[in-house]
């Protein structure tokens, strides 16, 4: 059973390196356990039980701390805070053409998702970021 626990360390620290999910890494350390008690001649009733055990637990615990942890970083950059904003297109915006906004000083090239014409003056709301470009849709006018 030595043999068995090794493998599913080596698979399971392969699949984590490969997808960095933090899912199989918690298998990792149960089959390490496991492989520590099939040294010492546990029963392999014991090792099975010790596995599942070991690892459920710190897969239903840590998974969610670690991921916590390792997303805390994660800003958003100066782009990603237009979204959502209004501005008033300088350049229309036609099928074969971009439309522009100025955006802190700055003239942007911006064009639509599906296509949409739109005049020079209409209000248009940031919805994504492509590239150099933005993606914008009309504002929709509450009267």
């Amino acid at each position: 059973m030595i043999w068995v626990w090794a493998g599913i360390f080596i698979l399971t620290l392969v699949i984590e390196i490969v997808t960095v999910e933090l899912a199989s890494i918690w298998f990792t350390f149960g089959s390490l356990v496991a492989f520590i008690l099939a040294l010492c001649d546990v029963s392999i009733n014991i090792q099975i039980i010790v596995f599942l055990v070991v690892s459920t637990v710190l897969l239903a615990c840590l998974r969610t701390i670690f991921i916590r942890l390792l997303k805390k970083n994660n800003e958003k950059t100066n782009l990603d805070t237009v979204i959502g904003t209004t501005h008033t297109l300088l350049k229309g915006i036609g099928l074969e053409t971009l439309g522009e906004i100025k955006l802190n000083g700055v003239v942007w090239g911006v064009t639509t998702e599906n296509g949409e014409q739109i005049e020079a003056g209409e209000k248009v709301q940031i919805v994504e970021v492509r590239g150099n470009k933005f993606i914008v849709k009309k504002e929709i006018k509450n009267d």
